[in-house]
């Protein structure tokens, strides 16, 4: 079973503005949830840290997506394999969207920068479906669902979510050496919190501006006038009879 999220992250951003935001968002989307989560593979850690002979890496979940800093430990450089990645919500598993890709509309394979020695790299996993593209709109869900829509179903089906796993895979390239890195995340407990504590991520980059494949309707129909001007001004100026000067 998935988490169907509720709440498109980019639309609280628009509606968290002026002193009504809680009780709009209150009135739209129903009671706030938070989850408390902590790592229990390949070691139990409630502060989500990890750490072996090649990088250490620490988690921390936000509503759309798990942020992560890794530091590369190893003497050589290394890489994420991003197009290998995935993400696992209660046993179901789907490809992965980091920050470079978070907007992309592709499938081109997500390129994986090096990290050199000792270099850090702070960036985000979530479910590459969580991020929709609805005509001019672009939609980032919520990792877990938050909201329960008013409905009692929902808020039960939130607060049993105790004890769910939330599973991460990234291949990583130490050197020439490839090692898999399984990273099992469990909800811990969840409480229903204020609006007024609710902040969108501040990591959340703002969507794009999206091209349109041509002029509007309204854009070619001015165009055309001010060409059809153009033209009629040029025409009269050549067949109109000029004045001669007198001296």
């Amino acid at each position: 079973m998935i988490f169907r999220p509720f709440v498109p992250a980019m639309i609280l951003s628009a509606l968290l503005v002026g002193c009504s935001a809680s009780s709009r968002l209150q009135s739209a989307f129903g009671s706030k949830y938070r989850y408390s989560i902590s790592m229990v593979t390949p070691e139990r850690s409630t502060s989500m840290l990890f750490r072996d002979d090649a990088l250490i890496i620490q988690f921390r979940f936000d509503d759309p997506a798990i942020r992560f800093q890794l530091q590369n430990l190893s003497s050589g450089d290394m890489r994420i394999e991003w197009s290998q990645a995935s993400i696992g919500i209660r046993g179901t598993y789907s490809s992965v969207r980091n920050l470079a890709t978070l907007y992309d509309s592709g499938t081109v394979a997500v390129f994986s920068p090096v990290i050199p020695s000792l270099g850090v790299v702070r960036d985000v996993v979530l479910p590459r479906g969580n991020v929709s593209f609805e005509g001019m709109q672009r939609r980032v869900a919520d990792l877990l669902p938050t909201t329960d829509e008013n409905s009692d179903a929902r808020r039960n089906s939130i607060l049993k979510a105790e004890g769910s796993n939330v599973d991460v895979v990234l291949p990583i390239l130490v050197g020439t050496d490839r090692r898999i890195y399984r990273f099992t995340f469990v909800v811990d407990s969840v409480r229903q919190i204020s609006w007024a504590d609710h902040k969108v991520p501040a990591w959340l980059p703002p969507l794009p501006a999206v091209r349109r494949s041509g002029p509007s309707t309204a854009e070619q129909i001015t165009a055309a006038i001010i060409a059809g001007s153009f033209l009629g001004i040029f025409a009269y100026l050549r067949t109109a009879k000029k004045t001669p000067v007198v001296e």
